[in-house]
């Protein structure tokens, strides 16, 4: 003979497993529902990176391509970014994002530059993550360096301020590189951050424009001593 206590039990154990589930369904619903642009590195099934990258639309540019300066690869279910000596490599998307809000990065760093710290004028990076906005043409103030519309650099750092803007030997008018997130060397972080409030911040607009690009970036070309960085990266959402 089976109590009714138990029965009880039972009944309000199989409830609560219901409504957990269908709480959890509704959460991925309305996460889903807000993603207005959503790119992941995480499902390389072989052959060349950079063809595979190219299918996602994203380009190489600068030391990309030389594989004595920089490595572009597929480690476990990361983008891998390494540099091999001072150097850059950048891999560049043109998008259309007309709604957003938020971005959100998974992502981390295996190897810091050497002595890399905006803070102190060392500006190196194991990875950045670079949004661009509108198409309007900003100077950079150089005649020798093309000008660029608006663009917010984000990168991981383990000495820099969190959240503070800094400003790089050009595109002072329309570029600022901020760290949003420490990372602790080897472990994945996901990063969440607010694109839109920051261009208004850090532009003096009420409203930000479209997202025009977005790039995945390693440098180490100010870098001290040997110049090897790594990196990688898993995801990059726009959300609303």
């Amino acid at each position: 003979m089976i109590r009714s206590g138990t029965m009880t039990r039972k009944g309000t154990l199989v409830v609560w497993t219901v409504v957990v589930m269908s709480l959890a369904f509704l959460a991925a619903t309305a996460h889903a529902e807000s993603i207005t642009y959503d790119v992941i590195f995480t499902d390389y099934a072989g052959g060349p990176t950079l063809q595979w990258l190219d299918k996602k639309g994203y380009k190489p540019e600068r030391d990309t391509t030389n594989s004595k300066k920089v490595v572009v690869s597929h480690t476990g279910k990361a983008l891998s970014l390494e540099t091999r000596k001072q150097a850059a490599g950048l891999l560049l998307s043109q998008v259309q994002i007309h709604t957003y809000s938020t971005m959100r990065i998974t992502w981390g760093v295996n190897t810091f530059p050497p002595g890399a710290s905006y803070a102190k004028g060392v500006r190196s990076e194991a990875i950045m993550v670079y949004v661009f906005f509108g198409t309007e043409k900003i100077e950079s103030g150089h005649f020798l360096v093309p000008d660029s519309p608006y663009f917010i650099g984000l990168y991981l750092c383990d000495s820099d301020p969190v959240g503070q803007a800094f400003t790089g030997r050009y595109f002072k008018a329309g570029g600022r590189y901020v760290c949003i997130d420490r990372a602790t060397i080897g472990k994945e972080v996901v990063t969440d951050y607010a694109i839109a409030d920051a261009f208004k911040q850090f532009f003096g607009q009420k409203q930000p424009p479209p997202i025009s690009g977005v790039g995945v970036g390693i440098d180490t070309e100010n870098a001290k001593g040997n110049g090897v960085a790594k990196s990688f990266i898993s995801e990059i959402e726009f959300l609303k």
